[in-house]
């Protein structure tokens, strides 16, 4: 790691990463802190919150092509969007480093603190949860048409759509991956059905 960037393998937690850069008094990641997942998931999916992308502090992104070869693509030649980063899909993400600023770190964890005293009030921390279950559409927050659609608290089995934030979906104890999906499923037609609007998934489901 040189003075300001921090270098980090795909696996590592992100929390791993928000947790070391304030150690070292390196402040750029403070609004990932209690994003949950790895570096390689936050960089496929172009983590966020309060505003903040993870593409806004990114250098490059270290990648193996399906032949095998390790190359490094600097920010400038990645494709980012919102809550995504275009790749083949035979590419594997291996790391990335990021470019952050010197601070003090009696600031840095105020700031840590604030985030996390926000997430506290608006997130269903006390459950597990895959975070955002929806991107927000241009329409405005997927959470806002959820839960106008009087969707708060509804469950399928153990799964359940949080009654403190409608865009978590939460594990009451022993939900199952089939449940949480027809949860999923359920939500997107009802509101399409009652809002005209087609809610995109920002998690990704992975196997059958």
């Amino acid at each position: 790691m040189d003075d300001d960037v921090a270098e980090a393998e795909a696996g590592l937690p992100l929390q791993r990463l928000v947790q070391f850069t304030v150690q070292k008094a390196l402040t750029g990641l403070e609004p990932f802190f209690g994003i949950p997942g790895t570096v390689g998931g936050g960089l496929a999916m172009n983590a966020g919150a309060w505003g903040v992308e993870l593409k806004d502090v990114l250098l490059s992104v270290t990648l193996m092509k399906e032949d095998g070869e390790v190359v490094e693509r600097p920010r400038g030649r990645l494709r980012f969007s919102y809550r995504r980063l275009d790749l083949p899909p035979s590419w594997i993400i291996l790391g990335g480093r990021f470019q952050l600023k010197r601070g003090k770190k009696e600031e840095i964890l105020e700031r840590v603190k604030s985030y996390s005293e926000m997430r506290k009030r608006t997130q269903p921390l006390d459950y597990a949860s895959a975070g955002s279950i929806f991107k927000n559409p241009k329409e405005g927050p997927a959470g806002k048409w959820i839960e106008e659609a009087g969707l708060k608290g509804y469950r399928m089995g153990q799964a359940m759509i949080s009654d403190q934030h409608a865009n978590f979906i939460i594990n009451l104890g022993k939900a199952t991956a089939e449940e949480v999906i027809n949860l999923m499923e359920f939500v997107e037609r009802k509101i399409y059905e009652e809002k005209g609007i087609s809610l995109e998934r920002e998690v990704e489901v992975v196997g059958e």
